[in-house]
């Protein structure tokens, strides 16, 4: 019987998430032992991934077999007590979201394991598998096989799912992480996974920064200003630079690097998405972003969906547009579960109220995580008894203080 491993950290997410720079950067920081199971799936099946995926659905009982084999394989290449594997938690073919049937078997074979679950921008995912596509990396891959923006948000939300079933088992534990954080915090939370030491670093901790955002772009687009640009938008992006620059031990949970809600003045979503309509993002990040993407453009309807029946119907766009509210709601929450702190910065800008930040703050109360507010001076906000913002603290330096970064 195999001796099982100490410790395995997956990378997992979504078609789109290219976890090969992820394998990488985890290899070349921690000297461990990196694999992509899917590698061994298209030996066992002489065939690319979606087409053992494919057998699934046609043959199942042979194909399981072969899915089997690939793991044992993959487990007796890796002589290690610790490793890092990348694996997709569900596939996606024929509108069907099939879980990996591996998948359980992966998680008992190590004592403990650290999913780390990524999440993208949809358009920029989708754009990466057009490029793919178009450059002959996997030809055939969405042949008959429509992959369109909604397709995408439900098995992002179906990945999110299975994570949470396989938390429900004792030795696994789930970090939900978005790709536009910076090259540093991805780093930072492979090291925290692995329980490796890193930039001096033994130990990290890790805050959700919770921030107005829907009155900073309504504010922008009030002085018709790109919200790449705005002072305000701009002056939280660098503040969670600072704190992350400050705070060697601190891995940065930040909500906007998905920013997916990106709408017209009549409020619906927006099919060509450029750079000032985006809220700021890091700039090192693992993978660069082109701008504008046009997601009725003919790259998208000869590759991946026919746009004439998707982002170019009004139905469709509110059932996309509700999808993406939905899901921001549960990922900004599973933010505030994961994080050890929360640090709210300007939760009172402008001299408003703003229900999302005030939803993460009670949350993180009921949680029983201490929350650290930002709170300047500003006229206009009356105080309230009833509503509490944690410790509130002037400035920066004095959240350093507490903080204790150096």
């Amino acid at each position: 019987m195999r001796e099982k491993f100490r410790k395995i950290v997956v990378l997992s997410g979504v078609t789109g998430i290219e976890v090969g720079s992820l394998l990488e950067i985890a290899g070349r920081e921690f000297k461990v032992p990196v694999v992509k199971f899917e590698e061994f799936l298209e030996e066992a099946f002489h065939a690319p991934t979606y087409e053992a995926v494919e057998m699934l659905l046609v043959s199942r009982s042979t194909a399981l077999a072969r899915f089997k084999a690939a793991l044992d394989r993959m487990l007796r290449y890796l002589e290690a007590t610790k490793a890092v594997v990348g694996v997709h938690l569900t596939y996606y073919r024929r509108r069907h979201i099939i879980p990996n049937p591996a998948i359980l078997d992966l998680v008992s074979a190590a004592g403990e394991v650290h999913v780390i679950l990524y999440v993208e921008d949809y358009y920029h995912a989708l754009h990466r598998l057009a490029e793919r596509v178009r450059r002959g990396r996997t030809p055939g891959a969405f042949t008959g096989q429509p992959l369109d923006p909604l397709g995408y948000l439900y098995w992002r939300a179906s990945d999110f799912n299975m994570a949470s079933l396989l938390e429900y088992r004792g030795n696994v534990s789930v970090v939900v992480y978005g790709l536009k954080h910076t090259l540093e915090g991805h780093k930072r939370l492979l090291a925290h996974a692995l329980g490796e030491p890193y930039g001096g670093v033994g130990r990290f901790r890790s805050a959700y920064i919770s921030h107005p955002i829907t009155k900073v772009r309504a504010r922008a687009s009030e002085a018709g200003e790109s919200v790449w640009g705005f002072p305000d938008s701009v002056d939280v992006e660098k503040f969670k630079e600072r704190l992350e620059a400050r705070c060697r031990n601190l891995i940065v949970y930040s909500p906007t690097t998905i920013d997916e809600l990106i709408t017209d003045a009549e409020g619906e979503l927006k099919t060509i998405i450029e750079k000032r309509d985006r809220w700021p993002h890091p700039s090192e990040t693992p993978h660069s972003y082109e701008y504008p993407i046009n997601l009725a453009s003919q790259v998208f309807n000869e590759i991946l969906y026919p746009v004439d029946k998707t982002v170019l119907n009004k139905g469709y766009m509110e059932a996309l547009k509700s999808a993406v509210e939905t899901q921001i709601e549960s990922r900004d929450l599973a933010y505030v579960n994961q994080a050890d702190l929360l640090v709210a910065y300007k939760p009172t800008m402008y001299g408003e109220q703003h229900i999302g930040v005030e939803t993460e703050i009670d949350m993180a109360h009921a949680l029983s995580k201490t929350v650290y507010s930002i709170i300047p001076e500003e006229k206009g906000m009356p105080a309230h008894p009833m509503k509490r913002y944690g410790l509130k603290l002037g400035d920066e330096d004095a959240l350093y203080s507490a903080l204790k970064c150096g």
